[in-house]
């Protein structure tokens, strides 16, 4: 099974929400980059990766995702596609997403997502972004 099969099989288990399952795609070494956020919000190594999903995700009841293009080259995968984050509240925030994974064998070594921060910020419920700022979710 090619990268590409890889990757549109890792897309569908991250629509199940659990993050667990997609750190088990990563490499002991993979770096998962937000390239508008920058390096402070890179994490490294299943457990980080699974962390940092689980803290962005936890306040979403559905994630569907649109793929839109994925194009295979060697060891790199480029994809377009767009999340719909479902919020309980029932918000549904669209987030177009352009991204890049690199593997080494079977594992992913490095997935950097780009993604406006605008976009993002502007249509996330309060509830959210207090979440994300530390503060408490209402």
């Amino acid at each position: 099974m090619g990268h590409e099969a890889t990757v549109r099989r890792f897309f569908d288990d991250l629509e199940s929400l659990d993050m667990a399952k997609i750190a088990a795609y990563c490499a002991a070494d993979c770096s998962y980059e937000d390239v508008p956020v920058g390096d402070t919000a890179t994490a490294v190594g299943p457990a980080a990766i699974q962390a940092k999903l689980e803290g962005a995700f936890s306040a979403v009841d559905k994630l569907v995702t649109t793929i839109h293009e994925l194009v295979e080259n060697g060891d790199t995968v480029l994809v377009e596609r767009t999340e719909v984050w479902h919020h309980p509240t029932g918000e549904q925030v669209p987030l177009p997403v352009m991204c890049v994974f690199k593997f080494r064998g079977d594992e992913i070594v490095l997935w950097r997502d780009y993604w406006d921060m605008k976009t993002l910020m502007e249509n996330q419920p309060a509830s959210w972004l207090q979440r994300m700022a530390g503060g408490a979710a209402s």
